[in-house]
């Protein structure tokens, strides 16, 4: 059985937090031994789910995230935890849900990212209110060229 200590990171702001949630997730990978790869795929895709919580969950306000990271049987699963209005990234988008402006046809593109960088994703309701979003990824399940000798 490995053991390896949950790390913690609790950010309130807007997106400008940004580059402090990429470094937490680089750490915490590099920390359980995962691969570049896999450091790249989570940074990517806690990035993304990360920042529509900052930018939309919050409605333009400044807001609270906290992100776990922990590792299960060489998997790691980096949960970001918020208190914004409940959405569930692992659903459908709904085209009759009213939107923020954006450019075409980029409504969705970053939750699909983190689905495909990602072997899963989950979603649950926090009590009080609020969502609790899992990406978990293997450490080692596919191989970085650039790590190969």
């Amino acid at each position: 059985m490995e053991l390896h200590a949950r790390r913690r990171l609790l950010v309130a702001g807007g997106t400008e937090q940004g580059a402090a949630i990429r470094a937490f997730v680089r750490d915490a990978v590099a920390a359980f031994g995962g691969s570049k790869h896999a450091s790249d795929d989570l940074v990517q895709a806690v990035d993304e789910v990360a920042c529509n919580v900052l930018l939309h969950g919050y409605g333009g306000q400044a807001g609270e995230v906290e992100l776990q990271a922990e590792m299960h049987d060489r998997r790691i699963e980096i949960t970001i935890l918020d208190r914004a209005p409940v959405f569930d990234p692992t659903g459908p988008v709904d085209p009759g849900a009213p939107q923020p402006p954006r450019r075409p046809g980029t409504a969705g593109v970053g939750l699909h990212l983190a689905r495909t960088m990602t072997d899963a994703v989950r979603h649950h309701v926090r009590p009080g209110g609020g969502n609790e979003v899992t990406l978990v990824r293997a450490i080692d399940d596919r191989t970085d060229p650039a790590e190969e000798g």
